[in-house]
């Protein structure tokens, strides 16, 4: 019988591993639709996660500071939302030593788990569709990598 799942149970999986499940996705499908399929995969999570931490925290500003204590203890990397507008639904978050691409090297930007993540958790903390890309990338070799929404 499946016990309850607490929202702290989990499992461990490598960086590597999980740079070899995006290749992988690449090979089957192709790189863009790979892409897409990390996206909107992430976007959906990002939005639960999103749900649950407002049910815990209440207040927006502390739902991003909950999800960046949680990521860093998960070995997601180190989330900093930087420059949010509330009201426009604008700013930028950089992530030093994302998980998706420490053990990955790329010619660009591809963080498409974490983008869609972002995407998703962001959409549904400012009530609106929001759009996240990708504009410096760890794997393409820049110190760390910044998503810019809108």
């Amino acid at each position: 019988m499946r016990g309850r799942l607490s929202p702290r149970d989990s499992f461990i999986f490598r960086f590597k591993t999980f740079s070899n499940f995006e290749s992988a996705l690449e090979e089957i499908f192709s790189p863009s639709a790979a892409s897409v399929i990390l996206y909107m995969a992430a976007r959906k999570c990002g939005a639960l996660e999103c749900k649950e931490l407002l049910r815990e925290v209440g207040a927006r500003e502390e739902a991003m500071k909950a999800l960046s204590r949680r990521k860093r203890e998960e070995n997601w990397g180190e989330i900093s939302f930087q420059d949010v507008n509330f009201s426009d639904g604008e700013g930028r978050v950089v992530v030093l030593n994302s998980f998706e691409a420490v053990a990955r090297r790329s010619d660009e930007a591809c963080c498409h788990f974490l983008r869609g993540f972002l995407a998703g958790f962001l959409s549904e903390l400012l009530s609106k569709n929001v759009v996240v890309v990708e504009r410096k990338c760890a794997a393409k070799g820049d110190e760390y990598c910044e998503f810019v929404f809108k």
